[in-house]
């Protein structure tokens, strides 16, 4: 993923060429088998540690050489190295994703092709990755493209900064060969407050530390530190030998050892970060007892000489590849994929790359490979657009059919309602809105920064509902991601009856006194973080004094429970929520709990359902393993409290057999689990059936709400 040196200048180390090809089929490998080389990812890093020692060892030379970087030289090279290999894979990654993904991928796709062609392509998964909302996003064909960005913002700032630090050892007065030192200890401080960085995001906010810039430059820092060190290629000492395959077992260690679980990348890197300098001190030697000898032989140097291209091309072939063939991808298809990856590195190396490093048209001056790099930007960011509008247009052509939907009165969780004559449940018209539409709100959506993150403890609120100064009713609506579901439905309630609705809702936080244990959790402060939030909402609730009810809602069934600190429940999932809420209902207030909605297969529904569009049954689950272990709705029964109440909306999910994807030609759900904005408001008449059957048997004192 970085330049590779001519093979004439004689500071060529072909044992780096095969470090590289053991990088790059790391990652590989990793995307192609994830549950066997599950560390594979790590492969990431050490291009980041080649990348750091090799462009600091030019960037040295010519500061002894010439006592200055020519930025614009520099920045114009690695345009010309770069840049057009990567433009055209992602053009035509574009084109496949156009031609074979479903359009429920689109939007998504196209937002990381412009981030990718800008090369922002981390920051953009970074932000993905601490918006709960986009958590269920389906990988794109341009989310390799991180990487590739966080090389860029390196390459962007790396020379400047060595200027920079060489122009303060020159005013600093001291002698031109102490410039390394002073260069080495400039880097070491950077690399400290990096690594420090790293460590404290990683255990704050691991998915989002995953990407982002600052937690990585500590890697390329450890091989820029490696470059001024000016470790000689070959050498005889008795160390080097061992000290190489050391190295390499450190490398294949983490990737054969480390997770999705692991805290990555922290401290943890430093495994593959140290194993990957190690290889680079040992150097190579004509002795078959040398790792750099085994590194330095052709076919290893042929896949580092290809691994950039190799690195472009294979993930969006993966992504395809199931789409285009209707099938999971089997060990057959993999190796083709293998094979088609390889022989369109090679030809990319050949008749893209290595051109497009000594076109004469970009290389007779720096500002003739910026043109390039901006114009080429911009026909990528504006076919991005493209398909974005591509997608407009297609919900535009469905709007005219969405009258005739709703007009048959078949429309939504009618059907399942009162004895009609619709036909099947999930109806035989149109879907409204269409597939595509309703996955676009797991990253557009309707309510923006009403929902706290996976980390911190502050009360993220919003008033959703009547404008009017003097509401009829002010109610709390509390909880995970399942109560932010229905702040769509809650604000057209709050509207049509004059309620003020004040939402508290955090991600992956139910509103429970236990412990809530997530599969991968990565780390103690979202556990942590969780506890002291719901404190925090039921302080702010019960000492305001304006509420008269809480309504809540939780995805109860996707965690694990344990007992709080100073408390033994004898079942934390169950006692844990009805703790919680009797601590409202002391207060006064009544308690109204959402049930759960029903579980689904998993994976994205509008994907699903796009990918058969002539059988919506295929996406849908019988209801004993949809309704399997609902805690609220035993937590409400074991509460036995008269102001803590069930309101279960399943009869509009499920029939007798089946909990239904769609349901009247409306889609269910915009992921695997939340519901969509457009089925939240289709059950506000019956939300507000049961709201009113709940008032009207909690003043005739005979009991909660049953199943609508």
């Amino acid at each position: 993923m970085v330049a590779t040196p001519p093979q004439s200048d004689s500071r060529f180390r072909p044992e780096i060429q095969g470090l590289r090809a053991v990088a790059v089929l790391l990652v590989v490998l990793f995307h192609l088998f994830p549950g066997r080389i599950t560390g594979g990812f790590i492969g990431v890093d050490v291009f980041f540690v080649i990348s750091g020692y090799l462009i600091t060892s030019h960037i040295a030379r010519e500061l002894r050489d010439t006592g200055t970087v020519s930025l614009r030289r520099f920045w114009a090279r690695r345009v010309r190295r770069l840049l057009p290999a990567s433009f055209v894979v992602l053009a035509a990654s574009a084109v496949l994703a156009v031609l074979f993904l479903p359009a429920t991928m689109w939007e998504n796709t196209s937002r990381q092709l412009a981030a990718s062609a800008l090369y922002v392509q981390n920051w953009l998964l970074a932000s993905d990755a601490v918006d709960y909302l986009a958590a269920d996003n389906v990988p794109t064909v341009a989310q390799h493209y991180w990487s590739l960005s966080v090389e860029e913002q390196f390459y962007l700032v790396w020379p400047a900064l060595l200027l920079i630090l060489a122009l303060l050892h020159r005013k600093s007065g001291r002698a031109v060969h102490l410039q390394s030192r002073f260069l080495l200890a400039g880097l070491g401080m950077l690399t400290a407050v990096s690594f420090t960085w790293s460590v404290i995001a990683t255990y704050q906010d691991q998915a989002s530390a995953y990407f982002i810039t600052p937690t990585r430059v500590w890697e390329f820092a450890a091989g820029a530190m490696l470059a001024l060190v000016a470790v000689e290629a070959t050498g005889t000492q008795w160390w080097r030998r061992p000290l190489g395959w050391l190295g390499l077992a450190a490398i294949v260690a983490a990737a054969i050892m480390f997770d999705s679980a692991t805290m990555f990348p922290g401290y943890t890197a430093a495994l593959p970060v140290l194993g990957t300098v190690a290889v680079i001190v040992a150097g190579n030697s004509k002795s078959w007892l040398s790792l750099g000898h085994w590194l330095a032989l052709r076919p290893m140097r042929f896949v580092g000489d290809i691994s950039y291209s190799v690195y472009l091309w294979h993930w969006p072939l993966i992504i395809v590849w199931p789409y285009a063939t209707n099938s999971p991808a089997s060990i057959a298809d993999k190796a083709v994929i293998v094979i088609a990856t390889g022989l369109l590195a090679w030809a990319t190396k050949v008749w893209v790359e290595d051109p497009g490093r000594s076109a004469r048209w970009l290389s007779s001056t720096p500002w003739h490979s910026f043109a390039f790099a901006a114009v080429t930007a911009v026909v990528i960011v504006v076919g991005s657009w493209g398909i974005h509008a591509e997608l407009d247009r297609r919900t535009a052509r469905t709007n005219s059919e969405h009258a005739d939907v709703v007009a048959r009165g078949c429309y939504g969780p009618v059907v399942l309602a009162i004895a009609n004559e619709c036909g099947p449940v999930e109806g035989s018209g149109p879907l409204w809105p269409p597939p595509e539409v309703v996955v676009s709100q797991n990253t557009n959506p309707l309510f923006r920064g009403c929902q706290g993150g996976l980390v911190g403890t502050g009360l993220t609120q919003c008033e959703i509902g009547t404008s009017d100064p003097t509401p009829s009713r002010t109610v709390a609506l509390v909880g995970d991601s399942h109560a932010t579901q229905w702040f769509s439905a809650f604000e057209a309630i709050g509207r049509d009856r004059g309620w003020r609705i004040v939402t508290f809702s955090k991600a992956s936080c139910p509103f429970t006194d236990a412990i809530r244990l997530l599969e991968n959790e990565q780390t103690s402060a979202e556990r942590d973080s969780c506890e002291q939030w719901a404190d925090a909402v039921t302080e702010e609730i019960i000492a305001s004094g304006e509420f008269s009810q809480v309504y809540t809602a939780s995805f109860a069934t996707a965690y694990a429970y344990a007992n709080p600190a100073g408390t033994e429940f004898a079942d934390p999932a169950v006692e844990g929520y009805v703790s919680r809420w009797q601590q409202l209902a002391d207060a006064g207030l009544d308690v109204i709990v959402l049930g759960e909605v029903p579980r689904t297969k998993g994976g994205s529904v509008p994907n699903c359902l796009a990918a058969n569009p002539e059988n919506r049954l295929a996406c849908a689950s019988g209801r004993e393993v949809a309704l399997a272990g609902r805690v609220l709705a035993q937590a409400v029964a074991s509460a036995d409290h008269p102001q803590i109440h069930l309101l279960d909306m399943t009869h509009y999910f499920c029939d007798t057999d089946t909990c239904h994807t769609v349901v009247g030609d409306l889609i269910v759900y915009r992921d695997s689990n939340h519901i969509s904005a457009g089925f939240a408001i289709a059950l506000v008449p019956y939300l507000l059936d049961a709201i009113d059957s709940f008032e009207y048997q909690s003043e005739s004192s005979q009991g909660p709400v049953a199943d609508q």
